[in-house]
């Protein structure tokens, strides 16, 4: 299974899906039918996915039975799951606070609960086909395809979108795709998100009051990214107590990496499981492995020296103290020499 790139990419068009203001914003949702029968090519000019690098791809479409199969500590996409469910909540709870004409509390409780639904969620992670490029244990196979599934992958991937991108471009993603969904499924009322301007505003303001604080200042009160920009209530904020002392200074955090290709002679990461997924990309594509290993020095302080050889050429080789972290970097420079490695 190769990362190539297969998901589909569609330029979205905010002004296609503007909808008028719905004049029923007392009315329950929660009792109707949640949503139509549709194709999954039915959704008109489908938002673009925004873009990862390859090592961020590569940990995105990585299922946790492959870290399983090799004892690893981390490398799938759970943790990435954990961020995107928090980052999903957030952005969907005020789309519906700052919809206008504005909802009641049951009612935005009874939308956000369907569009973070499972079955809602499935749906946007089949629209983009996001199970195309999943890495997994041929084991798991029968539970890929249920819903739970294309949920924690769509929220892996948008996990790593916000990681890379930050939540302003995030949010405009998120948006544009629940338009979609409430246009397209019944049981939703007409919505109006307000437009990406506002939201530049906001990242705006966002951005001079960070600036404004100062690498140690930290802000309790939370900067809407619709159109009002009344701030929440804070307790906390009546009755400040100033520090004993200042704290000191955190250094600011370096910049974002940009899209890049990794380099294949840098160190393998155990962590990573590199290895299955060369050998199973290899298996799939007919072609036969070897690892050849030869050990050098003294008994206790001896390194090892492996190999990869792809159908009898030599494609890799791995230095390390043990023979699996030789064998795992050998396999990640030649996954990486055989053109299989994502294009970030």
């Amino acid at each position: 299974m190769v990362l190539t790139p297969r998901l589909r990419s569609h330029i979205a068009d905010p002004s296609a899906v503007e909808t008028d203001m719905s004049s029923e914003p007392n009315v329950s949702y929660s009792s109707r039918k949640r949503h139509r029968s549709v194709t999954y090519d039915g959704f008109p000019e489908l938002p673009t996915l925004p873009k990862l690098s390859g090592m961020v791809v590569l940990e995105v479409f990585t299922h946790r039975s492959l870290r399983l199969a090799c004892h690893a500590t981390y490398g799938d996409n759970e943790r990435l799951t954990v961020l995107g469910q928090h980052v999903l909540g957030l952005i969907i709870t005020q789309l519906l606070f700052t919809r206008k004409p504005k909802l009641k509390r049951e009612n935005i409780e009874d939308l956000r609960r369907a569009l973070l639904s499972d079955e809602i969620i499935d749906v946007w992670s089949r629209l983009y086909r996001l199970r195309d490029e999943l890495r997994y244990d041929s084991s798991f196979q029968p539970s890929v395809d249920e819903p739970e599934q294309g949920r924690s992958l769509f929220l892996a991937y948008l996990g790593a979108a916000f990681e890379e991108h930050g939540l302003i471009d995030v949010q405009k993603w998120i948006r544009m795709l629940v338009q979609l969904t409430v246009a397209v499924m019944d049981g939703f009322p007409t919505i109006d998100f307000g437009d990406d301007s506002s939201e530049e505003q906001a990242g705006k303001r966002l951005k001079v009051e960070e600036a404004s604080q100062g690498p140690s200042g930290f802000s309790l009160n939370f900067v809407p990214l619709g159109k009002t920009s009344v701030k929440h209530y804070n307790p906390y904020s009546s009755q400040p107590t100033p520090p004993l002392s200042a704290p000191p200074p955190i250094p600011p955090p370096p910049p974002p990496m940009p899209s890049f290709s990794p380099n294949p002679l840098a160190p393998a990461q155990p962590n990573l499981a590199f290895l299955p997924i060369f050998n199973q990309t290899a298996a799939q594509r007919g072609m036969s492995v070897e690892y050849p290993a030869m050990f050098t020095g003294p008994p206790h302080a001896g390194r090892w020296h492996v190999m990869c050889k792809v159908n009898g050429i030599e494609k890799g080789k791995g230095t390390g103290s043990s023979k699996q972290l030789a064998k795992e970097q050998a396999a990640r420079m030649a996954y990486f020499a055989m053109g299989w490695a994502p294009r970030g």
